[in-house]
């Protein structure tokens, strides 16, 4: 078993980006929001994987994410398996953007599933596809080493998935990516991880937006409870923005976080990034 200081020393050297994109297989032909470097770490996380837990992927969209833990996971010569969360629903615009070769459907919320499932059908034996909205959904299935979260768009779903999840992770040995942490819009991701410090490592950050963990202590229902966002005022929501900031110096730019402060004041009391964008957009024009 690793050391922290040889995980650490291991995501410095960034393997990942060594990742051809021929050793993904057919992970590579499933559409994604995630960026092809995002797409390497994903691969190279489930190759990685020691069989310490189960994969948690939150947020799948068309299965992009899900798919590259599949393809690395399939190599990792231990048993694996995905569960894959999402509404699967997708707007027309989203569609055409990120599947413009999928017949455009002819309303929005159109149904995903079946195009999930025909995208995961190479690892149809290894995945559970959690259909609903994850603020609704309950984790109980034991140790999960992998934990990717690309949902937490409002500050109350980011308190659930940590309640619900969090807890589930392994002290030195669960990695968890959150995929939007670098956002904006979302500013109660660092303010909920800066709280969490005493439980979770930096170790990379990944462009665009995301950033890779290590847990390091158990996630107690107390540090649970002292890491709440959704209750935070303004003032304090900005207070936790700035610990964030200071906690990753040398890892992300200042003018990540200072963008962050500026979304907060210009959005007083919005807790949800499609608003806090909506808002942006509207300044703009």
């Amino acid at each position: 078993m690793q050391s922290v200081a040889e995980i650490v020393a291991e995501f410095a050297r960034r393997p990942w980006t060594a990742v051809p994109e021929a050793d993904l297989g057919p992970a590579a032909r499933v559409p994604t929001m995630l960026t092809p470097e995002e797409g390497q770490l994903y691969h190279w996380l489930g190759r990685r994987a020691q069989g310490a837990g189960a994969t948690v992927d939150l947020g799948a969209y068309a299965g992009g994410s899900a798919a590259r833990l599949l393809s690395g996971l399939a190599l990792s010569g231990r048993g694996f398996h995905v569960h894959s969360y999402d509404r699967f629903r997708s707007s027309r615009a989203f569609w055409a953007r990120f599947m413009p070769e999928e017949p455009l459907p002819d309303t929005d919320d159109a149904d995903l599933l079946p195009v999930v499932q025909r995208h995961l059908a190479p690892w149809s034996g290894q995945v559970t596809l959690h259909l609903g909205d994850i603020a609704d959904q309950c984790w109980n299935d034991g140790p999960i080493e992998i934990l990717s979260v690309d949902a937490a768009k409002g500050s109350a779903m980011a308190d659930h998935i940590a309640a619900q999840f969090f807890p589930a992770l392994v002290p030195g040995r669960s990695v968890m990516i959150q995929q939007d942490y670098l956002m904006a819009v979302q500013p109660w991701l660092p303010a909920q991880m800066v709280a969490l410090r005493d439980q979770f490592l930096p170790l990379a950050q990944v462009p665009r937006v995301g950033l890779v963990f290590l847990c390091v202590a158990p996630v107690t229902p107390a540090a649970l409870a002292a890491a709440r966002v959704d209750t935070l005022t303004d003032g304090k929501l900005m207070q936790r923005v700035r610990e964030a900031a200071a906690w990753h110096e040398g890892m992300v730019p200042r003018a990540r976080f200072k963008a962050m402060l500026d979304e907060i004041r210009a959005n007083p009391g919005v807790r949800l990034g499609w608003q806090m964008r909506q808002a942006a957009t509207r300044r703009k024009e």
